[in-house]
């Protein structure tokens, strides 16, 4: 900006642009009181005076002289970093191009691979570098901490074992930056009400099953700021999630613009990369495959003996006839199967199905073969990766130096924005 042909009084956008800080916060430094001393002799409190405020960023200690008091230096800032560091805030860069999070609650079963692992896998081979957290925090909503602690190394494994690459995807302890989520957290917590958070879909389904509201835990409450912090945390430019973590992302969305509207632009604001969501049903026919329902699931841990009863007494259709039970299992199968002559055979056993043949038993021995090639390779891949668990525990430091170093970033600026430097 060449100041020489400014006018003598400068409107506040013109001023902004000179010290390199946003209208709002000039309007807030005038509430505030801080540029009082500028408009006390001005009849239009819009208009500043052109070499004072060359004056201010020239040496900023002076006295100006038609100034009554010395204005307090520390209360505005260093104005002549203000500019850099005013660009370095609006322009806040993703640093981290995806971000994804698994709850360390239990054994996973095929489905938690088909919906949640693979998918990442697939976007891993495409070139993408995922960031993984094992959200061990979030697990404390409806878990005890052993409960926790016993299965968060184990999903490492999994994950590991199931394709997800370290040397591409930084994975990480949500517990290993405890301290940056509570204090993002709490900061955050002040701008959502509580009938907000209890609009929130996936919240008000969980105090439905588990709990009334008079009895659930304030935990539970801030479960979608917790995950907001996870992700403004790491500054993440998109988050997979599945259909009903979708309400979670726009609660992380909502709390960014309302805090970079109050103060700053700090946070870029995160996309919503929505996982295609899977239906794979209960083998019992009773809802999703989950692990509350362990006959119903195939789990990575099954043994060839539980995936072949599992498998065989698992709920199909009637000859001719196709339903959501069938298709779902026929899903799991055409997955899993390794070959093109595997996928085949499957559809060459449901033609004959839909032309009213009894193959069911054909059907299910060969999902069961699928299965089990499956699961071997995968424990056997286990096996390997836990022989040494030093292995799994230096990929966790790793990813814990990533994540650290980019929450204590956040955290930085948000603190200077609030507090000042």
């Amino acid at each position: 900006m060449d100041l020489e042909k400014l006018p003598e009084l400068l409107t506040i956008k013109q001023v902004s642009e000179i010290l390199g800080v946003s209208t709002i916060t000039l309007r807030r430094w005038n509430r505030e009181g801080i540029l009082k001393p500028f408009r006390s002799t001005f009849q239009n409190i819009r208009r500043y005076r052109k070499q004072d405020i060359i004056k201010f960023i020239s040496n900023p200690d002076i006295t100006l002289p038609h100034l009554d008091k010395k204005i307090n230096y520390t209360n505005v800032g260093s104005l002549k970093k203000s500019k850099t560091r005013r660009k370095e805030i609006s322009t806040m860069q993703y640093k981290v191009e995806l971000l994804t999070g698994i709850r360390p609650t239990g054994d996973l079963t095929v489905a938690n691979y088909l919906g949640a692992v693979a998918p990442i896998v697939e976007l891993q081979s495409q070139g993408m570098h995922p960031v993984v957290f094992v959200a061990d925090l979030h697990a404390l909503t409806d878990n005890e901490p052993e409960i926790v602690r016993k299965f968060a190394y184990e999903v490492v494994a999994d994950y590991i074992a199931l394709g997800i690459d370290p040397k591409r995807t930084q994975i990480f302890l949500q517990s290993d930056i405890m301290e940056e989520v509570t204090i993002l957290t709490s900061l955050l917590a002040r701008h959502v009400s509580v009938a907000e958070l209890l609009r929130v879909p996936t919240l008000k389904d969980k105090i439905k099953k588990n709990a009334r509201p008079e009895t659930a835990s304030a935990f539970l409450l801030l479960y979608p700021v917790m995950m907001a912090a996870d992700i403004l945390l790491q500054r993440a430019k998109m988050v997979a999630v599945g259909e009903d973590q979708v309400p979670h992302v726009e609660m992380t969305r909502l709390l960014a613009r309302r805090f970079n509207k109050k103060y700053r632009e700090v946070f870029p604001i995160p996309r919503v990369l929505e996982i295609k969501p899977l239906r794979i049903l209960s083998l019992k026919g009773e809802g999703k495959m989950s692990k509350s329902n362990p006959e119903g699931a195939i789990f990575l841990t099954d043994n060839l003996e539980a995936v072949t009863r599992k498998i065989k007494t698992a709920e199909t259709a009637f000859e001719g006839v196709m339903n959501e039970k069938l298709e779902s299992l026929i899903l799991v199968a055409k997955s899993l199967a390794k070959t093109d002559a595997e996928r085949n055979e499957i559809n060459d056993i449901i033609e004959q199905h839909k032309r009213g043949k009894r193959v069911m038993t054909q059907f299910k021995q060969s999902v069961t073969q699928i299965v089990s090639n499956f699961l071997q390779e995968f424990q056997a891949r286990k096996t390997e990766i836990t022989r040494d668990m030093t292995y799994i525990q230096s990929i966790l430091e790793e990813g814990a130096k990533f994540a650290k170093e980019n929450a204590r970033e956040t955290i930085t600026v948000v603190q200077n924005v609030l507090y000042g430097d």
